[in-house]
């Protein structure tokens, strides 16, 4: 686990998509990894995730907070075409940070209609982790939500 401010307390994993494993399932998906961190205040999170579906890979990049969804909208999902040196979720995490204005240009699928079906499929399994897991900690404004949602997204077996 990484804070973006600061060295965390306790080392521990992150994983949101552990709370989603029928869902991706059922809707033919299975992560083969997964980087999550918290911002800590307010709790913004950002994911980058590898995803398999049948026998193709793609990354997955999802950003959600508070400030997020009160000023700019809705959460930031995107399927993410991967590069061939892209072989775990932390080599996908880099390159997003590293071209933080163009990776989506960069890594967009070619094909259009799969990543808008991928994208629709994520948004709605979102949904319901926002609401399981997220949704009473931004929408109270909490100080200490970055703390809560890091106590609530510990990778189980931690």
């Amino acid at each position: 686990m990484t804070d973006y401010w600061g060295i965390p307390e306790r080392e521990y994993e992150l994983s949101l998509l552990q709370f989603a494993r029928k869902q991706l399932a059922g809707t033919g998906y299975s992560v083969i990894g997964e980087k999550v961190e918290v911002c800590s205040g307010a709790g913004a999170m950002t994911l980058t995730a590898i995803l398999k579906t049948g026998d193709s890979l793609f990354g997955l990049y999802l950003h959600d907070g508070p400030k997020q969804r009160k000023t700019r909208g809705p959460p930031i999902i995107r399927a993410l075409r991967l590069l061939p040196e892209m072989k775990k979720a932390e080599d996908l995490r880099y390159f997003v940070i590293t071209h933080q204005d163009d990776f989506y240009t960069i890594l967009s699928p070619e094909n259009p209609a799969s990543r808008e079906m991928i994208e629709a499929d994520i948004r709605k399994i979102y949904a319901y982790l926002y609401s399981s897991k997220i949704k009473d900690l931004y929408e109270a404004d909490l100080s200490s939500a970055a703390d809560v949602l890091r106590t609530r997204l510990r990778k189980e077996g931690q």
